[in-house]
């Protein structure tokens, strides 16, 4: 996923713009130079470089014809060029430079490259579209190679440098994992940003991106940027240690280290919805999702740095797909027949001017080919999304979030609509609660539409709960809604009528099993380090009363290992990393697997 970083405005415009604080308006750094920075300082500078990396959130940062500058003080400043790909493009004016704790301190603050990214060659654009519970999240523009081939890591044998780079990884996840946020400063993120670059070399993307979005989120604790959250620290560090692990022991899971756009051969597709992208790392959009008569799913996407205003606006701007001009709004609707068509292996169609395509007639939601994806079970669907967040974000295929229900709207619930589907009772909530957004209107209508049949489509948003994109039904203008783009009228609706005749609440609830006694340790060890993994003695059986004895091990195995001994005068003795890393990494694996099988358990009887 590509980074934009910041600064953008004064690269188009030339000349000095206003000074900005440091980290909001540097180039993005590959990790060996920081890395590289940071190992060149001596020791006692090396033991203070967290105390100058604080101070550092002040310097003000200057564009300059050639690149930036950032004022330390009157008579000190660290300039570096527009892009930074080397250690050379970074230099400092004082005395110790290049061994200085005002370089080093720098590019600790600037955003990490993302080393996946191609430099040149850019020919179009498409965007990553992660539905996770109620959030579209994770978009970022993606860039598309024209000159530079993608060379990927092939065999199923993992070579000694990978497992070495894979080693380095390991030992830098657990350190960090170790000391907590608090203890993982500039030097602990240096040594895992130089062993993620040393995996960038012998060819493991997958652990080298989880390595630097781990740091990217240790940082961001570190400045109490708001939209930090611990939930996706823990799934990165999970993820890196994993991927690590795995393939320390041989599992060759190296990962795609940049989409690739290759030719698809002619498809017919049909529309089947729009939507609006935001997300908390500052892009949005629109995206198109297709489908081709094999009932496969397809997106064609339109993400760039803005905020929910731009969202609304790409709706309704056009998309080039070959010599078509539709807006996504019209080609959720649409149809295309193309040729030479350029798309990735994920279903992400490629808006370059090699691919050639049409206009076409699209298709209703009760029409083959996109009939089809109403009938599949719901628990299928479930299987089908779980199996997807296991791999990299590249690699999930278009749609694989999309879950299509139908069933009959049952009326208003405090945050949403009630839904009776083939028995069983689900919840309709909005993806996004932004004014400028119809999310929230369009619910509020259909949910006095009570009785009325409806086919819907959305994102898993937790037990019982789907995140509402579109909707179809014969009442319903058009083919069908698309609930963050058109607005309803009291008049789309039809008459209330007394709604189906089975039962519409089939079953009780089921209770949630007491996981949180596991999940917050797990938080718990992230946040705080070693010190903090340990819990209540007593959670051991409180889960052993709930069924749940592999969950009691692993407890009472992290209670073991985050005890720190002590001698005599009170000093903590050195205890195993590794250890804890083990133990932290089988419970996270045992709770992702425990949360799904209790998930697929509530839709059951939802």
């Amino acid at each position: 996923m590509s980074d934009v970083s910041a600064g953008g405005d004064g690269a188009r415009t030339g000349g000095d713009r206003p000074a900005a604080s440091a980290g909001d308006g540097l180039p993005a750094v590959p990790p060996g130079v920081v890395a590289d920075a940071v190992e060149a300082l001596p020791a006692r500078l090396r033991r203070r470089l967290d105390e100058v990396v604080a101070a550092a959130r002040s310097w003000s940062v200057t564009r300059t014809p050639d690149g930036f500058t950032v004022t330390v003080d009157d008579q000190t400043a660290v300039h570096l060029t527009a892009s930074v790909s080397g250690p050379d493009d970074v230099r400092c004016s004082c005395l110790l430079a290049p061994r200085c704790l005002h370089r080093a301190a720098v590019l600790s603050l600037a955003t990490v490259a993302n080393v996946d990214a191609p430099a040149t060659g850019v020919e179009g654009a498409a965007a990553d579209v992660v539905g996770a519970a109620a959030d579209v999240v994770g978009a970022a523009a993606e860039v598309e190679a024209a000159a530079e081939p993608v060379v990927e890591a092939t065999g199923d044998v993992v070579g000694e440098p990978e497992r070495a780079a894979a080693t380095a990884l390991w030992r830098a996840g657990a350190a960090i994992l170790a000391a907590g946020i608090p203890g993982s400063g500039a030097v602990p993120q240096a040594t895992l940003l130089r062993a993620a670059h040393h995996a960038r070399a012998v060819r493991l993307p997958r652990a080298a991106s989880a390595a630097v979005r781990t740091v990217e989120h240790v940082r961001a604790a570190h400045r109490e940027d708001p939209t930090f959250r611990l939930a996706d620290l823990v799934a990165d560090v999970r993820e890196l240690l994993l991927v690590s692990h795995g393939l320390r022991c041989g599992v060759p899971n190296r990962g795609t280290a940049r989409r690739d756009y290759r030719l698809a051969g002619n498809q017919r597709l049909y529309g089947l919805c729009c939507e609006p992208v935001v997300t908390a790392s500052g892009y949005a959009g629109a995206v198109t999702h297709l489908v081709d008569p094999t009932g496969r799913l397809w997106q064609v996407a339109s993400v760039t740095p803005g905020d929910v205003r731009l969202a609304a606006l790409k709706v309704d701007t056009p998309v080039a797909v070959g010599e078509t001009r539709l807006t996504h709004r019209e080609l959720g609707n649409a149809g295309l027949r193309t040729t030479d068509l350029r798309a990735s292996a994920d279903g992400r169609i490629s808006t370059g001017r090699a691919v050639r395509a049409v206009r076409a007639d699209g298709a209703a939601w009760n029409e083959a080919p996109l009939d089809t994806l109403w009938r599949q079970p719901l628990r299928d669907q479930l299987v089908r999304y779980h199996a997807a967040l296991d791999l990299p974000v590249a690699e999930r295929p278009a749609g694989h979030d999309l879950l299509f229900v139908d069933g009959y709207l049952a009326g208003p619930v405090r945050d949403g609509v009630l839904v009776a589907a083939g028995g069983a009772r689900l919840v309709g909530t909005a993806p996004h609660d932004a004014p400028e957004l119809p999310y929230v209107d369009n619910l509020r209508l259909l949910a006095a539409a009570t009785g009325a049949p409806v086919r819907l489509l959305g994102r898993p948003a937790g037990r019982g709960r789907v995140a509402l994109v579109a909707a179809g039904a014969d009442w319903l203008p058009g083919r069908h809604v698309d609930l963050g783009v058109d607005r309803l009228r009291r008049a789309d609706l039809p008459p209330a009528t007394a709604g189906p005749s089975e039962p519409m609440f089939a079953a009780d609830p089921v209770e949630a099993p007491p996981l949180h006694l596991l999940s917050r340790r797990l938080e718990r060890g992230v946040e705080g380090g070693r010190a903090a993994v340990q819990g209540d003695p007593g959670d051991a059986e409180r889960l052993r009363a709930a069924a749940l004895p592999t969950a009691a091990g692993l407890v009472e195995r992290l209670d073991a290992v985050g005890h720190v001994e002590r001698d005599a005068f009170g000093r903590s003795a050195a205890a195993s990393d590794d250890r804890l890393a083990d133990a932290w990494l089988a419970a996270a694996v045992y709770l992702v697997a425990a949360e799904r099988a209790a998930e697929l358990d509530a839709w059951a009887v939802a």
